[in-house]
């Protein structure tokens, strides 16, 4: 009689191999969506603080134009401020259709201040005191967007008037 002698496996056979590679296949698939989401939701931090940037820039600009004001009015039922002052005037115009906001000095030619993402602006004189301005700026950019409002009030108000 022939001894039947077990033999001790040394390699793994065709159908370990595939189902590791199978696992690891879905390991490496899920940490390639983790890192693309991730990515994705950083860029979009990234546009909305941009965004915010660029609200802040602009009310910081029409904020230190008011303040140093004598007077304002508004015109074009509240698109327009016009702030005056003891150098000349400087008016913010929003301008839907291009979704702009503009900034012209007297004399000069107007500036774009927000190109192409203005969705709207609201600017209010107090009508009681006259010397306080409320500026409201809502922009839109893709799938971002960025509000902020303000009450400013003038310091050089009724001087020069």
């Amino acid at each position: 009689m022939r001894g039947h002698q077990l033999k001790t496996r040394a390699g793994l056979t065709l159908i370990e191999i595939i189902v590791a590679l199978a696992a690891a296949f879905i390991v490496l698939l899920a940490t390639a969506i983790i890192l693309i989401f991730g990515q994705k939701s950083l860029d979009h931090g990234w546009r909305q603080v941009n965004l915010q940037r660029d609200a802040s820039y602009a009310m910081l600009k029409m904020k230190q134009s008011i303040r140093n004001a004598a007077k304002a009015e508004l015109e074009e039922d509240g698109s327009v401020v016009k702030i005056y002052r003891n150098s000349g005037w400087i008016k913010y115009k929003f301008v839907p259709g291009q979704k702009n906001l503009l900034c012209q000095l007297k004399g000069e030619q107007g500036q774009i201040l927000l190109d192409g993402i203005v969705e709207s602006v609201t600017f209010g004189i107090d009508p009681a005191t006259h010397n306080t301005v409320t500026v409201g700026l809502n922009l839109k950019k893709n799938d971002c967007q960025a509000q902020i409002s303000s009450t400013i009030m003038m310091r050089n108000y009724g001087a020069g008037s």
